[in-house]
Order: C-alpha cells, then structure tokens, then sequence
C-alpha cells in the first residue's frame, strides 16, 4: 500500500485525478470505476474540463461499482449521484456507463473481466469504516459481487435507517476489487481521522470491512492533511 498525505482536499483531488487521466490515455479501451458522495465532488470539478468533448476518452467505459435499487425504478441513487457530479457535466454519453442491477449482477464480474477488467477505481473510506456497499459486521470477505436484503444490514448495524423503496444493496464484493489493477482510496476531512487512523492500524476486521483492501497488490491511499491529524506518517511510509 502507497500512503500519499496531502496538504489539502484540493491537493488530494489533483492526485487522485492525475491518476486517473494517465490510465485513461492509453491506447486500448480503459474501463474506469468512480465513487459518489462528497469526497471526491472536487476532484471531478477539476477533472470535467479535461475530459469533456475529448476525443482522445472516447474509449473510455465507466462501471458503478455499487447501487441500491429504488424498487420499480430502472436507475437508483449511485447512478443519479453520478449524474450529476460528473457524467452529465463531462457529456458522457448513457452507452458508456455500466450499472448493477436485479437482472445483471451476477454475471457483473464476468462482464467486466471480458471486457480486460478495471483498469483503476477510485472508492472513498465511509465512516464506519465501509467501501462500497461493503458494510460493517456484514461483508462475506470471500465474495464477488453480491446482494444483501437491507434489513440484513440493519440486524447488525441498527443505526442505518428504514428504507422501504430500496430493499436491497448490490456491491462489488472484496473479490471484486482485489481483481482491479490500481485501486485508489481518497480520504478527507476531520471527521474522518479516527477511522482512517483504524483503517490503517487494524488488522483485517468485520468491523472496518475495509481493513481487507489493504492486501489489494496495487492499493494508492490518498488523504488531506485533516483526514491524516491522528497519525504519524512514519509508521505507515513503508506499508
């Protein structure tokens, strides 16, 4: 694992999208997988203007690496997120974009493995130590990508709240991204330091499912100067 420690969310954003923009220029089809939620909303920002119209990404594919249907709805909320964060902003066109859902997520892995695999991922670190939809006390470490019923996830994390119109998740599994040929954590933020601080020192838990990335052979962790306040970067240089 690389630990990259930035003096600032816009720093760790420019990294990460660095990252990015060199896998997407070779000269193949590039199969990219991206995060929603709030850590990565600056990177994007920076990332739309390299990318939109060029003709030199129109061979690039984009795969949603999680999502929990709305029931009776073609597209749930990962999707819509994405939507607007940067595929509508960067004018990706909808054939370019790959999603789970009821009928096709157990045939995702070996959709994407026929297509030459993830070429890179971006995920972020959730607060109670989930990656993906890979959740505290219920992620099967052995699996690829798979479903679990929501009131699953309650029975073990009660804090997580009722929802009636979205009654499962589907998630690549730990197998899934052990599969992808660079993976990539972004981490930011004060609130986040006490479980990057776990995420780094524990060894592989149920608690903080994603302790279990750090055997990925190809893992770049990337956080602000926030996110890192409880650690000493010594330690962990050469992990």
């Amino acid at each position: 694992m690389k630990l990259i420690i930035e003096e600032t969310e816009q720093k760790m954003s420019e990294s990460a999208m660095f990252i990015l923009l060199g896998a997407m220029m070779q000269d193949k089809r590039v199969n990219i997988s991206l995060t929603s939620g709030r850590s990565p909303k600056t990177m994007y920002d920076m990332m739309i203007p390299y990318v939109k119209n060029q003709e030199k990404f129109k061979d690039i594919q984009y795969y949603l690496f999680d999502e929990n249907p709305f029931i009776n709805e073609e597209y749930g909320p990962n999707w819509k997120d994405m939507q607007e964060l940067f595929f509508k902003p960067a004018n990706i066109p909808d054939s370019h974009i790959h999603i789970m859902n009821a009928d096709n997520w157990q045939d995702y892995d070996n959709e994407i493995r026929n297509v030459g695999g993830i070429d890179v991922m971006v995920i972020g670190l959730g607060y109670d130590g989930h990656f993906c939809g890979n959740c505290p006390r219920c992620t099967p470490f052995d699996s690829y990508t798979y479903q679990i019923d929501f009131k699953e996830k309650q029975a073990v994390n009660p804090d997580y709240k009722d929802r009636p119109y979205q009654p499962f998740t589907l998630t690549m599994g730990p197998k899934s991204l052990m599969r992808v040929k660079h993976l990539v954590m972004i981490v930011n933020g004060k609130e986040k330091a006490e479980i990057f601080k776990r995420f780094l020192d524990e060894p592989i838990n149920q608690d903080v499912p994603a302790t279990i990335l750090k055997l990925h052979p190809n893992f770049t962790v990337i956080c602000d100067q926030d996110a890192a306040s409880l650690i000493h970067y010594e330690q962990y240089s050469r992990l």
